[in-house]
């Protein structure tokens, strides 16, 4: 693996480039299996390294977007945990907010050490795989596309313990249902005001069903569904954070109906009566978009999360 250093204070434009074609050689000698390898651009307006791939489990091009730590460039040996920061919306839409750069803007990637990675979606992301369409695979796309490219080309922590998943709404929705069908390659996950009380019934609703095709397949990927029947592997430690109290906040709207105070509470009772160990917190209020009012507070719940067994305050 070659190392990819930076530093958001560098300027020095030749250093760029001679860092450009050494990861070009590097990326082309290391290959990735289904995925069109290109060197990564330095976009300096976003600190970040940006990666256009083309996935067999997805159309057209898609990004994978890279913002590392400062420290990352102090030597070619220190590894870093990897928080991935799941979207929302389809391709680089941001109508409801820049994950990554409220992210950089609050220091949370230089505070908690921490590789922070975007990747995008050709459409709208349930992080499901589709009951027959081969090209809308989010979650193979995630597992077998991001995940290698990112701990080939940086120095991540290996295992589970290097693996950090963050979302909120239909990306709170996603990583908490890939956290459950994927716990030995994740360690933790946040999810902040998300429907995590779905259940088939709602198949249809914001393209649900262009991503999963059937009932029966997004019924295999319910948050609720899996938190019952992985239940026995998530209680020796916390690994889960559920948070937020905002669009999901009640149940009063006729499309979402379940049993339950909130999709927060309700499903942090349902996690408490199978004693899947969790940390809750239903008091975190903010508008329903990528926001510092509930980004900074659950990434350092996360965080801690991930590295130690205790749960953090207002852990369950």
């Amino acid at each position: 693996m070659i190392a990819m250093p930076y530093d958001l204070e560098m300027s020095c434009v030749p250093f760029l480039l001679r860092l450009a074609v050494v990861a070009f050689f590097a990326f082309a000698a290391t290959g990735l299996a289904g995925a069109d390898d290109t060197a990564p651009v330095f976009m300096a307006d976003r600190g970040t390294w940006q990666h256009r791939i083309e996935s067999p489990y997805l159309s057209g091009t898609n990004l994978v977007e890279v913002l590392l730590p400062d420290t990352y460039a102090n030597d070619d040996t220190t590894r870093f945990r990897v928080l991935y920061v799941l979207p929302v919306e389809p391709g680089e839409q941001r109508r409801w907010g820049d994950g990554l750069k409220v992210i950089r803007e609050l220091g949370l990637h230089n505070r908690h050490q921490l590789i922070c990675v975007a990747p995008t979606f050709d459409t709208t992301p349930w992080y499901g795989n589709h009951a027959t369409d081969l090209k809308t695979r989010h979650e193979d796309h995630l597992m077998k596309v991001v995940l290698p490219l990112v701990e080939s080309h940086y120095r991540t922590v290996a295992g589970p313990d290097g693996r950090l998943l963050l979302g909120f709404s239909k990306s709170g929705w996603g990583v908490v249902s890939i956290m459950l069908r994927h716990g030995d390659v994740f360690g933790a996950a946040a999810s902040w005001d998300a429907p995590l009380m779905f259940t088939e019934k709602q198949f249809g609703i914001w393209e649900t069903g262009r991503n999963f095709g059937t009932p029966e397949t997004m019924a295999t990927h319910l948050p609720t569904a899996l938190l019952r029947q992985h239940a026995g592997e998530f209680q020796d430690k916390p690994r889960l954070v559920i948070t937020g109290k905002a669009s999901f906040g009640t149940n009063g709207d006729p499309r979402f109906p379940y049993d339950g105070p909130s999709h927060t509470e309700a499903f942090h009772e349902l996690a408490d009566s199978l004693g899947v160990k969790h940390a809750f917190r239903a008091d975190i209020k903010a508008t329903h978009s990528w926001n510092k009012d509930w980004v900074e507070p659950v990434v350092g719940i996360l965080v801690v999360l991930g590295a130690d067994d205790a749960p953090p305050p207002g852990g369950s």
